[in-house]
């Protein structure tokens, strides 16, 4: 997708794309990346210091996890996407799992619906770079929406509460 998108956009000789990590699929990445001449480089395993710095870096975050093995290897939630939303990027997931709780379609970042879809990807991708009030209104939106709902000290009240209301014995209000 972002060998597509630097072909095709104005700026798209200043596209860079970091893929963090040293996953399983590492090798074959960057055998794609030659092969495309895409506009990648790949950082290997990162500090959590270097993955805060790369964030604030960044214009965007785009992870397009998909289902493998039929449907059985999914996505989970997608913590780097509360990452990415915590330091105000916009993020792009492919619909995988709870990828797509994680991020809110128009609201947070961008879903897309078949993260195989290399037009799709590259189009979601394109879309948020050429514009630049819509990114960074993303970004503000997924900022506030990880502070809101996803921080720790909110996350915990709401599971105390919860197991406050799972403990009260019906009839008993003390």
């Amino acid at each position: 997708a972002s060998a597509r998108v630097a072909a095709r956009h104005p700026a798209g000789d200043r596209l860079r794309v970091v893929i963090g990590g040293a996953g399983r699929q590492a090798d074959a990445l960057r055998d794609e990346a030659v092969r495309l001449r895409a506009p990648v480089r790949f950082t290997g395993r990162l500090s959590d210091a270097e993955v805060v710095e790369l964030y604030g870096a960044a214009d965007l975050m785009a992870m397009l996890c998909n289902a493998r093995w039929w449907g059985l290897e999914q996505e989970g939630f997608g913590i780097v996407f509360l990452e990415a939303a915590a330091a105000g990027l916009p993020q792009i997931a492919g619909r995988s799992g709870g990828a797509h709780e994680a991020v809110a379609h128009g609201e947070t970042g961008l879903i897309v619906d078949d993260p195989e879809d290399v037009d799709a990807a590259a189009a979601a991708i394109e879309s948020l770079l050429v514009d630049d009030d819509g990114r960074r209104r993303l970004g503000a939106a997924a900022r506030a929406r990880a502070v809101a709902a996803f921080d720790y000290d909110g996350l915990a009240l709401r599971l105390q509460e919860a197991i406050d209301r799972c403990l009260l014995v019906p009839g008993d209000r003390t």
